[in-house]
């Protein structure tokens, strides 16, 4: 399912630029159009060689007029994604902010919350670890959501059942650091002896990730499709009132938006 899932990025990836291509043929064959149909007004307007000149020598003259056309494109299309994701954010915000299956560190009343979509074996993940380690342990009033995002492959699959099969034990936040801060392929025997390392019961653990299969894919799926809803296609990725925020941004960008949401908050003001 994750597999598919990072395939389906890919392709979406490539799909954006095809429509630009696409887009830019568009504008060509509509200008093509129109002097076609001026052709038909004047017989002596031959369009099969002189419509063709006239195209190519339009935009060869005013290449402006595809680059405009792709700019209102993309304003539009990061218009429409904005609002697809405040509308997300809007409906679904118990599913993104405060989930009862989702892990949760720092303060779990905390006046703001951030959340973030990972993979263990994201190297940008770990990058930006330290930071949110850092933001959680500097702001009282932060809690910190959990948000398991596997799209790397099965290694990350499995990790990330493991990590939410330590929950019952009461050893996700511990085990989550140290799988995030791990290196290495993340087998069986890697991750199992992780969770050892954090004083996890193995023998437990299995069981739980057997029994519970089903439930702990679920946390991973609605995951998922949360990220789908909004135009979340890599990790890491960071939510905090209503921005999204995509990639290992700085400490200082993390403080900053979380400093603004916190100001938007007080003041009653829509973030």
């Amino acid at each position: 399912m994750t597999l598919q899932h990072s395939i389906k990025t890919a392709a979406e990836n490539s799909h954006v630029v095809l429509q630009k291509i696409i887009l830019g043929t568009l504008v060509a064959l509509t200008i093509f159009a129109f002097y076609f149909s001026q052709a038909r007004a004047d017989e002596n307007l031959k369009p099969s060689k002189q419509m063709t000149e006239m195209v190519r020598e339009i935009l060869l003259k005013n290449p402006e007029i595809v680059v405009e056309a792709l700019q209102v494109f993309e304003a539009k299309k990061r218009e429409a994604e904005h609002q697809a994701v405040q509308k997300t954010l809007a409906e679904d915000g118990k599913d993104v902010f405060a989930h009862p299956d989702d892990p949760v560190a720092g303060n779990p009343s905390g006046d703001i919350t951030l959340v973030e979509f990972f993979d263990y074996r994201c190297a940008y993940c770990k990058r930006v670890h330290k930071t949110v380690q850092k933001l959680i342990k500097e702001d009282g009033g932060l809690k910190y959501v959990f948000k398991e995002f596997p799209i790397l492959g099965p290694a990350s699959t499995f990790a990330a059942r493991a990590a939410l099969a330590a929950r019952p034990q009461g050893k996700y936040v511990p085990f989550s650091n140290a799988l995030m801060e791990a290196k290495g392929s993340y087998s069986e025997g890697q991750v199992f002896g992780i969770a050892k390392d954090v004083g996890i019961n193995v023998k437990a653990l299995k069981k739980e990730m057997k029994d519970n299969l089903e439930a702990i894919d679920q946390v991973i799926d609605r995951n998922i499709k949360l990220a789908q809803k909004l135009n979340i296609t890599g990790t890491p990725a960071f939510i905090v009132g209503g921005t999204v925020i995509r990639g290992a941004v700085s400490y200082d960008t993390l403080k900053m938006v979380i400093s603004d949401a916190r100001d938007f908050k007080e003041k009653g003001m829509p973030k």
